[in-house]
């Protein structure tokens, strides 16, 4: 047994890489394919089926890469990207797969297009009231419909612009979607990620919750990295129009602030930043004539009792409050950020600024920031990790791959095991199993763990 694996491997050792390449892009877009067709007629084993298809694409994509790291192959640009572009276009052919979110969006773009407010008033306003037909049907399926929304004004511009090009349908959030996530893989690419952008272009989740699903977090995670940049190669103007139109498409954005503005330590450069920014959430506001558009109803709603996937939570609540705990933990996270800003601080004057062009170039930098380390810490202080979450930090974990951060881009596909997508109905159809939740943890410890004592096994490194 042991010498026919051997033999296998060695085939595959022997095979070309651009032929090993794009054997692996029909098998990853054939896998992709497959849960397209899936999501258009889910069935009871859906979910099953999504866990298996995305696991063939995690462990193929891996493998193009063990093989790109033993023939010190760099893939290029063109390669990935062209593929990338591939899946996402096949993504808008399919339909949002274990959510009804996208109802909310549809509506708010309705909302947003014909009355340029959607925070005023809850869905169920609109039961006995005359709407579209089409917007009937919708309405019906949105959830929480007596709560307002939860979405920023920029991504009502985005939800208003889907129904402006064909009203009630999803497949222009989907497109538009697709089109923000390239803009990410092409930012990352100027920061010289490298092979790893692989991952990133092949990522079940990333495809899932952003081509196919169209979570408009896309849009935030887009213009927070042009704001990025932007201001590694001192455009702090662009920086701050960025950073304003991103904290008005979600407010997670704002964790960058203190790490764009420790770029350059010059009052010129915070002047023209932090002015760009103000002028870009003042217009953004004057849009809509109300400030009410920065802290809708539905987030409030959701920040005060919301509880789901959170792991610390769960293990604090038998000795603390829901409110306490919050408050501990996002206490903790801003301490967390003071002690990591101050000490950029006191560095400041390790090294000159220099635009980016490479990864080098970016991690000694002395504004560059350790993104998924920041995000992953800021999700273990929410109540709420949703899948799409997660990805606010993999563009970072592009530019610092760790096995810990791509791990938990695959195991936190299990949190989608509650309600009808596993059967379960009543009180319980919300609620996430306690052996999922341990397992989707354990495993984002215990891969990388399992990956450094193999590697040290064998004399290699966990870089």
């Amino acid at each position: 047994m042991v010498q026919s694996t051997s033999r296998v491997i060695e085939r595959i050792a022997g095979v070309p890489v651009n032929t090993f390449f794009f054997g692996a892009m029909f098998i990853v877009t054939s896998a992709w394919a497959g849960v397209c067709i899936l999501s258009q007629q889910p069935g009871d084993s859906a979910l099953i089926q999504f866990l298996l298809l995305a696991l063939i694409m995690v462990l193929t994509t891996l493998g193009v890469l063990w093989r790109c790291q033993n023939t010190g192959f760099k893939l290029p640009f063109r390669w990935i990207l062209v593929t990338a572009i591939f899946l996402r276009l096949i993504s808008v052919a399919g339909d949002p797969l274990f959510e009804d979110d996208f109802y909310r969006y549809l509506w708010d773009g309705y909302q947003t297009a014909t009355t340029n407010d959607p925070y005023s008033y809850a869905p169920e306003k609109y039961f006995d009231e005359d709407v579209p037909e089409v917007f009937e049907t919708i309405l019906s399926f949105i959830n929480y419909p007596a709560i307002a929304t939860v979405y920023g004004p920029v991504v009502q511009w985005v939800f208003a612009l889907a129904y402006r090009i064909a009203p009630g349908e999803v497949w222009p959030l989907q497109l538009m979607s697709a089109f923000a996530d390239v803009v990410i893989l092409c930012l990352l690419s100027r920061l010289g990620a490298g092979n790893v952008l692989l991952l990133y272009a092949w990522s079940p989740l990333i495809l899932k919750e952003h081509s196919l699903t169209a979570h408009p977090d896309v849009f935030s995670i887009a213009l927070m990295f042009v704001s990025v940049v932007a201001a590694y190669r001192n455009r702090a103007v662009l920086a701050g129009i960025a950073l304003g139109l991103a904290l008005g498409a979600k407010i997670f954005a704002l964790l960058i602030v203190p790490f764009l503005f420790s770029r350059v330590w010059a009052i010129g450069y915070w002047l023209r930043l932090g002015g760009a920014t103000f002028v870009s959430l003042a217009l953004i506001t004057l849009s809509f004539g109300t400030i009410k558009i920065w802290v809708p109803e539905g987030l409030l709603a959701m920040a005060d009792s919301w509880l789901f996937n959170s792991p610390l939570y769960y293990l604090l609540l038998p000795t603390l409050s829901f409110s306490s705990i919050k408050a501990i933990l996002l206490a903790s996270f801003v301490l967390y950020c003071l002690v990591v800003f101050f000490l950029k601080f006191y560095k400041k004057n390790s090294s000159k600024p220099s635009d980016v062009s490479t990864l080098q170039q970016w991690t000694t930098s002395p504004a560059a920031f350790r993104g998924d380390w920041l995000f992953a810490l800021f999700l273990l202080c929410l109540p709420v990790i949703n899948p799409w979450y997660v990805t606010w930090l993999l563009p970072f974990a592009t530019l610092y791959p760790r096995w810990w951060s791509w791990t938990a881009s695959y195991t936190i596909l299990l949190s989608y095991w509650y309600g009808s997508n596993v059967g379960a109905i009543g009180s319980d159809s919300l609620e996430l199993p306690a052996s999922v939740l341990i397992v989707e943890f354990a495993l984002i410890l215990l891969v990388p763990l399992t990956v450094w004592i193999v590697l040290r096994c064998c004399g290699g490194s966990n870089s």
